[in-house]
């Protein structure tokens, strides 16, 4: 039978007095999270680059009006589904296949797609390109054949549409995820929860009868007396 109502000011008692499960659940969460970081996950480190959109040859000799500019921002969206097709990734893959013969290990198109992230950058005309693998050697040279071979694509799609590149592929000096950081605060903070749900659970599911606020909170009943330890050392 579950206890009627829950004395929070009790519970809040319980927690402090049991603080040290909450500390081993703290702990227990933190480490596992950082062992599953640092030791299960594989470090994927990511290459950036830039390029811009034109919406056409012709405006972009003629010079960039607000026009062209709106324009352009509304072609980034479109790029990214050209940029992200399957059969042009097909290509990306057997072309950095080709490339890079035995040196790395072969990639395929969906595994491309699933480490490629492509968006705006701030808003504006420019589109940003991100590709991570498990080296940084990876992960750039991958990127440089996607670029090289962009213009091509967008061409054959949208005719007299070009790109523009602003950045390059860089080689990335640090692992980009995961953040082994931020997933042991993760862990911790999920420990202390969970610490914090069995001590309620544990209150909540004992039908225990400890003290007289029991009694008068369950049977609504006034305690006469109470019988005093005896017991003496």
């Amino acid at each position: 039978m579950l206890k009627e109502e829950i004395n929070l000011v009790k519970i809040f008692e319980i927690i402090l007095k049991l603080w040290w499960v909450i500390l081993i659940f703290a702990i227990i969460g933190s480490l596992v999270a950082f062992s599953i970081s640092s030791f299960l996950m594989t470090p994927m480190y990511t290459s950036t680059a830039k390029v811009y959109v034109s919406g056409s040859q012709k405006a972009a000799d003629a010079g960039v009006n607000i026009n062209d500019i709106n324009v352009s921002q509304r072609l980034v969206g479109t790029y990214i589904e050209i940029l992200s097709g399957n059969s042009f990734l097909e290509d990306i893959a057997q072309a950095y296949n080709s490339q890079a013969g035995k040196k790395q290990a072969a990639v395929s198109s969906g595994y491309i797609k699933s480490n490629l992230e492509m968006g705006s950058a701030n808003e504006t005309e420019i589109l940003q390109i991100k590709y991570s693998d498990t080296t940084p050697q990876k992960a750039q040279e991958v990127l440089e054949v996607l670029l090289g071979n962009a213009q091509q694509e967008i061409t054959r799609v949208i005719d007299g549409c070009r790109l523009s590149v602003v950045d390059y592929a860089d080689l990335p000096v640090a692992t980009s995820s995961p953040n082994v950081k931020q997933n042991t605060f993760i862990g911790l903070f999920l420990g202390i929860v969970l610490g914090v749900a069995v001590i309620f659970l544990r209150e909540l599911f004992d039908t225990r009868i400890k003290d007289e606020d029991d009694i008068k909170s369950r049977y609504g009943v006034a305690v006469l007396g109470i019988i005093p330890n005896l017991d003496v050392d």
